[in-house]
């Protein structure tokens, strides 16, 4: 498939906040563009039957379940199966039993984002060469940059950049609300480098359980990463309860010579944020 604007384009869930996003980018560049969501889902029938294009916007703890229930109704060969979920093996499969051709498709951002010069990762499944190098040449007209890997490099690759992240801010969290800290307190004893780690969590924590849950407990590899946590807690706990700070160092002197790299890029952009946070504080 060729994509042009002629091609209309259905958006299951495109009433809700990333769907819509997506429905007003197309539009913007020429395509006719039809949603549904939860008060029109009658229409899912039709939409599936005639546009071209159907990308899927829908929450990720129940996409594939929902996905592999409209596979049923979508008959055409000459259809291009999309979806916007933050997870791809389970979610591309279900699509899989569509007879159209198959593309995962992951924002890295947020629907309250300006998505120009952001990322879109494209997980080809059952595509024409032809197809991915159009879809790929519409994204970038939209402003996006793409990236191209398989569903399960995919989930790796989110395990690494959502998942673990997001565990620290639910576990740091946790703890705190265990130990009934005293924010006001705590927050007037912070540097900017602290109080910048409280908003991440905060950032974290003000949004909807249902949108970070799945993302963490859903992705195959978080049992894994589970693992290692508790692995590395349990070599911590040692190093505290024998005071063994020379093994402590030892340990930091691994993960700092693994982040070697990175360490001149995080320092210099952190002092970014930190600069940017004393500006705001006063």
């Amino acid at each position: 498939m060729k994509i042009s604007p002629h091609h209309t384009i259905g958006i299951i869930g495109g009433e809700g906040r990333t769907g819509g996003q997506f429905a007003s980018l197309f539009r913007k560049h020429g395509f006719s563009v039809r949603v549904t969501g939860s008060t029109t889902s009658r229409q899912n029938g039709s939409l599936l039957r005639e546009c071209d294009i159907v990308i899927f916007a829908l929450p990720l703890k129940s996409a594939a379940k929902m996905m592999k229930g409209f596979m049923k109704k979508t008959k055409r060969k000459d259809q291009l199966l999309l979806d916007l979920s933050s997870l791809k093996v389970h979610e591309v499969k279900a699509m899989l039993g569509g007879a159209g051709e198959v593309i995962g498709m992951h924002p890295l951002f947020g629907p309250s984002t300006d998505p120009k010069g952001e990322t879109i990762i494209l997980c080809p499944a059952r595509a024409a060469k032809e197809t991915v190098k159009s879809l790929m040449n519409v994204l970038h007209r939209l402003g996006l940059r793409t990236a191209v890997m398989t569903p399960a490099e995919h989930d790796r690759f989110m395990a690494i950049v959502q998942v673990i992240p997001h565990l620290k801010s639910l576990l740091m969290a946790d703890v705190m609300r265990s130990l009934k800290i005293d924010f006001t307190k705590v927050l007037s004893m912070c540097t900017p480098t602290y109080e910048m780690e409280f908003n991440v969590i905060g950032r974290f924590l003000d949004d909807h359980p249902g949108l970070y849950m799945p993302i963490i407990f859903r992705n195959p590899e978080t049992k894994k990463i589970l693992k290692l946590i508790r692995k590395s807690v349990d070599t911590f706990s040692a190093v505290a309860s024998k005071k063994n700070l020379s093994a402590a160092e030892r340990r930091y002197g691994a993960c700092r010579e693994f982040f070697e790299p990175h360490l001149k890029k995080a320092r210099s952009h952190s002092e970014a944020c930190i600069r940017t946070l004393l500006s705001l504080s006063r």
